[in-house]
């Protein structure tokens, strides 16, 4: 008996567990070594719990006939019925991922003009993922006529609405491929650094949806489309599930370099020139955060501020979390002076740093 349910278990299950491993190693570096927990984090956090929901129901569909041909086919209205909430999660996933990347392009430049496109795209985002995620549980009125098609009512034709999610998805996911681009490639890396930047916005997702339309029309102009849909409809199934959670693991690669810079320094080679940077670098504090600089019986004199919200000053590592973390950022350059009981004054420009 032809049988490819277990391409779709093993496949999701996989993508499962390196997504779920991933997602944490990247919540406990922002949590714990960054100790900066953006709304990228939690925006891609949700996305995560819709992914697994859409793996779990993925794997669910089998125990009703996926992956069998249709005369295999068990409990109609339960198997159908599982495909939507798989369609419905999918979009929302799509949806908060990309959000989640427009979220942290947010932190990448203070200019107005880029972060008036990032929220409209954010809009354009939305409006794409609600009307597709509510269609796709609408597609029959009344929604039992998909699994009843002698039932009165009308269905919508899915085979376009699926090309066509399917595209505009995936000139969602070129733009927000392209969107930090100028804003990466002005920053003074070498090529190659800048290159693994750009790339690692999106390429390999760009791919996935590219396959998976390629997946869709294949399926549609295959004459056992409607009759067997149980059988063709797996490399779709199956394509969908990689493109979420590559999308998912790409997020997530930064965290991963600066953890590896963290814990294994030699693997990268690259901590400690990390250090010797920030040990060159001023002292630099957050917009919006407020600490006091005062010597212990001492005078705080020539205090100096001068704006640096700029993604220049990125270390030589080129990760992206030592972007982030560098942008719309204040710099003070400060003189201390220090009084003591030996010393009239201690003149000297004493260097603070935070991490």
């Amino acid at each position: 008996m032809d049988d490819k349910r277990g391409s779709i278990i093993w496949l999701n299950a996989v993508f499962m567990t390196i997504s779920t491993l991933a997602i944490i190693t990247r919540l406990l570096t922002r949590a714990l070594l960054v100790r900066l927990v953006g709304t990228d984090d939690v925006l891609i956090t949700v996305a995560f719990f819709f992914a697994l929901g859409a793996s779990s129901l993925n794997i669910l569909t089998t125990k009703y006939g996926e992956g069998l041909h249709i005369e295999h086919l068990k409990n109609v209205p339960a198997y159908s019925q599982t495909m939507v909430l798989t369609g419905l999660f999918y979009n929302i996933c799509q949806m908060f991922i990309k959000l989640s990347y427009l979220a942290l392009y947010l932190r990448l430049s203070p200019n107005k003009t880029f972060r008036l496109i990032l929220y409209t795209t954010m809009a354009l985002v939305c409006c794409y993922g609600i009307p597709a995620a509510t269609i796709s549980m609408l597609q029959c009125r009344p929604l039992a006529k998909l699994w009843s098609p002698h039932m009165p009512g009308s269905c919508i034709d899915i085979g376009a609405f699926h090309i066509s999610i399917t595209v505009i998805n995936m000139v969602l996911d070129m733009t927000v491929f392209v969107l930090p681009i100028p804003v990466l490639w002005a920053i003074k890396l070498p090529r190659r650094q800048r290159l693994s930047l750009v790339g690692v916005f999106g390429v390999g997702v760009l791919l996935a949806s590219a396959f998976r339309l390629k997946c869709l029309i294949t399926l549609l102009n295959t004459p056992s489309f409607r009759s067997d849909n149980t059988w063709t409809t797996v490399d779709s199934l199956n394509w969908s599930c990689i493109e979420l959670h590559l999308a998912l693991l790409i997020s997530c690669t930064a965290a991963f370099k600066a953890l590896l810079q963290r814990c294994l320094p030699g693997l990268l080679g690259t901590y400690g020139s990390k250090s010797r940077s920030r040990r060159r670098s001023t002292y630099h504090q957050s917009v919006g955060d407020s600490y006091g600089l005062q010597s212990r019986g001492g005078n705080v004199g020539n205090f100096k501020a001068a704006v640096s919200a700029n993604t220049n000053e990125v270390l030589e590592t080129g990760s992206q979390e030592h972007i982030v973390e560098n942008s719309e950022r204040i710099g003070y350059a400060t003189t201390v002076s220090i009084q003591s009981s030996s010393t009239t004054a201690v003149d000297g420009g004493a260097t603070f740093h935070t991490h």
